[in-house]
């Protein structure tokens, strides 16, 4: 079966998206239980895991389990998991983040790193909840409009590469239609975005031009975020990540 070419990109990256273990950390101060008493987390979309490391360094009680439909990405993930010791808190799972092979109720924390919108962000959270305990929280990291009025290039830009892409307050709204609390919310600044993804990725481009010289649909991927980098550099503060914390009631 012929890989995705995102995947195979992808694979070249440290991370698979924008964000830091600063960010990471911000995120998870605003939810408090689980530092006290342990609990299980299920990290989505976890790439090559370089979040679900620090989640664990965040809560050295809390079990993981990490989840991506690309088993490359778990590969690194175990490795590691090896490497830091942690094989007794965290364990990997190959599914696709909207069939997951769990029941529910099963985790305090479900994290979703820059991956909620490949399936939909309501979608996705109305699935997810279904997953979380009573009085647990979903956190979710996605790309969102900063405005309601984008400039021409990058509303047309992303209405033909992310035609679903939300301003904040439409995300706002669909945790508030899906009976969950709003815990609290922040945008990744625009700089992280820079050191983290977009600068990576510019270093890359050459080589991954002449890597996939042959393949044409990784090609038009390469080209894609070529211009999306491109579009970013114009407008950084028309959209951007935004972290999202909610809660499930008790």
């Amino acid at each position: 079966m012929d890989i995705n070419p995102v995947f195979k990109i992808f694979e070249s990256l440290p991370r698979q998206g924008a964000g830091d273990d600063e960010h990471t950390k911000k995120a998870f101060s605003l939810i408090k239980e689980p530092q006290k008493r342990g609990g299980e987390i299920l990290d989505v979309g976890c790439g090559t895991g370089v979040q679900t490391m620090a989640l664990a360094r965040l809560c050295p009680a809390c079990r993981i389990t990490a989840t991506d439909i690309h088993q490359p990405f778990l590969d690194a993930v175990n490795e590691k998991i090896a490497a830091e010791c942690f094989s007794d808190r965290i364990k990997t799972v190959c599914a696709s983040m909207d069939n997951l092979p769990f029941n529910d109720e099963s985790f305090d924390i479900i994290w979703a790193e820059g991956c909620a919108s490949i399936i939909g962000i309501e979608n996705a959270v109305r699935y997810w909840k279904k997953l979380q305990k009573q009085g647990g929280y979903i956190m979710i990291s996605d790309i969102f409009w900063f405005t309601e009025t984008p400039s021409d290039e990058a509303r047309e830009f992303f209405a033909e590469f992310h035609p679903a892409m939300m301003t904040e307050d439409k995300g706002f709204e669909i945790v508030r239609n899906t009976g969950l609390k709003l815990v609290g919310s922040f945008r990744l600044p625009s700089q992280v975005w820079e050191e983290s993804f977009y600068g990576k990725l510019r270093e890359k481009f050459g080589g991954l031009e002449k890597e996939f010289a042959e393949d044409e649909g990784a090609l038009m991927v390469i080209e894609g975020l070529k211009r999306q980098t491109g579009i970013f550099e114009k407008y950084p503060d028309e959209f951007g990540n935004t972290y999202l914390v909610m809660r499930k009631p008790l």
